[in-house]
């Protein structure tokens, strides 16, 4: 099989498995079996109608087993060294991430906590399949599911990324995974000493409004559970660009799948999917466009229930969204304007000046990463941090390309960008390099005790320093999801 259909299908694949799963466990058996068959029987139908279109065809060395290995490898070696499989030292979120492992595998589903006496209610499509063998196997052998379900995705996502240029797709992976943010600006800034209060660890902090653009490292040691699903779907979005064709059941489902991993993603990836959508809008209601139609309103039915689940939640305290000019600094507006420039300004005034057949998608990027920085949802902004790992993506991708397309043709600004990205890289490379020395995980799936906290609501209650904080992660009580569809 075609090598890009067999990473279009193996994607949807890994990203629908958690929600059927969570279809087959958490909803009642009637609803969940049935929309359980509506999306397998619409995934089946997607593949016989896609299976007749033509499809890009890419180097033969993206076939050998020499690339397929060596980005296997690659999939590995940052899996481990960035903590997952509990091998090497973790990030702290980690210690919340162990708890919703440990509560799900040595409960029953739906999980529930007793002494808070609320059902649980999160995105958990990162973590459900992992438990889900655990429970099958022992809560010993989570992290080594842990570890190859991460592999997996990250596999799929580097050797798709690897075949969006003609040769050297190794190093368009590497460039990728090195892609720097703002933070040799934000370091300057910091040396100099002009507001220093604003730029710890490398990110704007206007008070507690954050401003944040991660790199990939950062993004996946941090959370792996948003990046997976928000670089798988970066994938389909560069595929559609490059190959100039665009496939709505496809995309609706990559979009639909993302959801129960992460809704941030889904937001992130909602803009790219919505203007695809609407080009040739006219053509969809077409008459023998009218099957296509009609299937991807039965996959939506499909999903209805985890759409209802999500709006289900007690909610988040509503102190913890507003605008940015709400941040309470007069100075707002200067360290937003740092914050474009750093980010997205210096790519663009160099970028600009060649003329490039990816250039509309690197621009729709750098809007995205504009807007989503204006409003503040969450303690620590979530969606800025989370929603805009999409749009990171796909820019990171495509400047990468960029600089490769126009390397040979000896432009200043092509060098220029090169050594940009080489030094802000060394920032991820000393990371993975201090990361080999031997270190151990603040805690483990089997054992994610910390303090005197029991749980992960226990732990999240104090993290968040709000008791309040904790509504984010509980099913409302006797709301429409409780009564009718929640599994009894």
């Amino acid at each position: 099989m075609n090598l890009i259909r067999t990473l279009k299908y193996a994607s949807l694949i890994y990203l629908l498995i958690p929600s059927i799963l969570f279809l087959l466990t958490w909803v009642n058996l009637s609803v969940g079996i049935s929309a359980s068959i509506l999306m397998i029987t619409y995934f089946f139908w997607y593949v016989k109608k896609d299976i007749a279109n033509d499809i890009r065809e890419v180097s033969a060395q993206y076939y050998g087993w020499a690339h397929i290995v060596g980005i296997l490898t690659l999939a590995i070696g940052v899996n481990v060294l960035l903590g997952i499989g509990e091998f090497k030292r973790q990030e702290s979120d980690f210690v919340a991430n162990n708890f919703k492992y440990y509560d799900l595998i040595q409960h029953d589903w739906p999980l529930y906590y007793a002494h808070y006496k609320v059902h649980m209610c999160y995105y958990l499509g990162y973590y459900l399949p992992v438990a889900q063998l655990a429970k099958w196997f022992s809560l010993e052998s989570a992290r080594y599911f842990a570890l190859a379900w991460s592999v997996l995705g990250l596999f799929f996502a580097l050797l798709w990324i690897s075949t969006f240029v003609k040769k050297n797709g190794g190093l368009l992976v590497v460039l990728v995974i090195i892609f720097p943010n703002a933070w040799i600006i934000y370091a300057l800034i910091d040396l100099i000493g002009w507001h220093r209060e604003v730029f710890p660890h490398y990110f704007i902090l206007i008070n507690d409004f954050y401003l944040v653009l991660s790199k990939f490292e950062d993004n996946w040691a941090w959370a792996p559970q948003h990046t997976l699903p928000a670089v798988l779907g970066a994938c389909f979005i560069l595929e559609a660009f490059l190959s100039k064709k665009i496939n709505r059941p496809e995309l609706l489902l990559m979009l639909l799948s993302t959801m129960y991993w992460s809704p941030l993603a889904s937001i992130g990836l909602f803009p790219f999917v919505l203007i695809l959508f609407l080009k040739d809008f006219q053509t969809l209601f077409l008459q023998e466009r009218l099957p296509e139609l009609f299937g991807m309103i039965g996959l939506v039915t499909a999903f209805l229930p985890l759409m209802i689940y999500f709006i289900s939640t007690e909610g988040v305290n509503s102190g913890n969204t507003g605008f940015i000019w709400q941040a309470g600094s007069s100075l707002w507006i200067v360290y937003y304007a740092i914050y474009v420039l750093a980010n997205v300004g210096i790519w663009y005034c160099f970028i600009r000046t060649e003329p490039f057949d990816w250039s509309p998608l690197i621009y729709g990027c750098m809007c995205l990463i504009m807007i989503f920085g204006i409003y503040r949802v969450g303690l620590y902004n979530d969606l800025n941090i989370r929603g805009v790992i999409p749009a990171f993506t796909i820019m990171s991708c495509c400047i990468s390309i960029w600089i490769m397309y126009y390397w040979k043709k000896k432009k200043w600004t092509v060098y220029f960008l090169a050594i940009y990205i080489l030094l802000g890289g060394l920032h991820s490379i000393r990371n993975f390099g201090l990361a080999i020395s031997p270190s151990k995980p603040q805690t483990t799936i089997a054992k994610p005790f910390i303090n005197n906290y029991t749980s992960m609501l226990s732990f999240q209650e104090s993290a968040y320093g709000d008791s309040t904080a904790i509504k984010e992660y509980c099913l409302k009580k006797d709301g429409f999801f409780d009564k009718y569809l929640l599994k009894k």
